[in-house]
């Protein structure tokens, strides 16, 4: 099936980029929206939505507000207006063409999987899948200043000289991740490489424990190899393999 382009409409009027893409046949069908992490785009999902569609899963991938082929600047985006932006990409997955609203799931990727965490409840999302995500903020917060220096005036650095607006991250201490994630009632998918260094992989795995101890749903898979981004091929193709079986079965 073809993919389709299409534009959302952030908050402040910003254009954002998305592409849908369906199984082939009549539909309705189940849907997901995959939310990129900061300074990426949803060119991260591409191999994942084909996984998706042959799983008879339908796919949003959209770029947040700075982003890939999205309006704005990424200098002038808080975490708050990020998070604006997943939320109008599950109300837009309710309206496009073929979708099944009752039946939408959300996929995060780092930055995108603490927002997606944190929306998803009460957003008629059915099924939660969490790629290496960002789960405290406080130590994010820490972290990257540690890393890459402390704020420069209304900026904070972080990787390859970049300049994010110093919001992203006052605004996320605001938040808990990590609590939306544990409190998060449905199917519920964590995915982190043991080699993470932007996000530490133990985070997600003390996640996981928590919520089989509280008798909440969990599926896991902790690639061993793997760092933030997947680049070992396998263990990639394996955690694709798996999420787009999590929401085959739960959507």
């Amino acid at each position: 099936m073809p993919e389709e382009r299409i534009e959302l409409k952030a908050a402040d009027g910003s254009p954002l980029a998305g592409l849908w893409r369906r199984p082939e046949g009549p539909g309705p069908w189940p849907s997901v929206a995959c939310i990129h992490g900061l300074t990426l785009s949803k060119a991260i999902f591409d191999e994942p939505a084909a996984a998706l569609e042959a799983q008879g899963v339908a796919s949003l991938r959209l770029d947040l507000r700075g982003q890939g082929e999205s309006g704005g600047r990424l200098q002038d985006q808080g975490f708050d207006d990020q998070t604006a932006d997943v939320r109008s990409a599950l109300e837009a997955l309710a309206l496009l063409p073929g979708a099944d609203p009752a039946r939408r799931g959300l996929l995060g990727f780092s930055m995108g999987g603490a927002m997606g965490a944190l929306v998803s409840a009460g957003a008629g999302v059915k099924a939660l899948a969490l790629w290496s995500p960002l789960l405290k903020t406080g130590f994010w917060d820490a972290e990257r200043q540690q890393q890459y220096g402390p704020p420069d005036g209304e900026f904070q650095p972080i990787w390859d000289g970049v300049l994010v607006s110093r919001r992203l991250f006052s605004e996320a201490l605001a938040h808990d991740p990590y609590g939306a994630a544990l409190a998060w009632p449905g199917p519920f998918l964590v995915c982190h490489g043991g080699k993470d260094r932007n996000h530490p992989q133990a985070r997600s795995v003390e996640l996981a424990a928590a919520r089989q101890a509280q008798a909440k749903p969990v599926t896991a898979c902790f690639p061993p190899l793997s760092g933030h981004r997947y680049h070992h091929e396998a263990e990639r193709r394996l955690r694709d393999a798996v999420t787009a079986a999590f929401f085959g079965s739960c959507l």
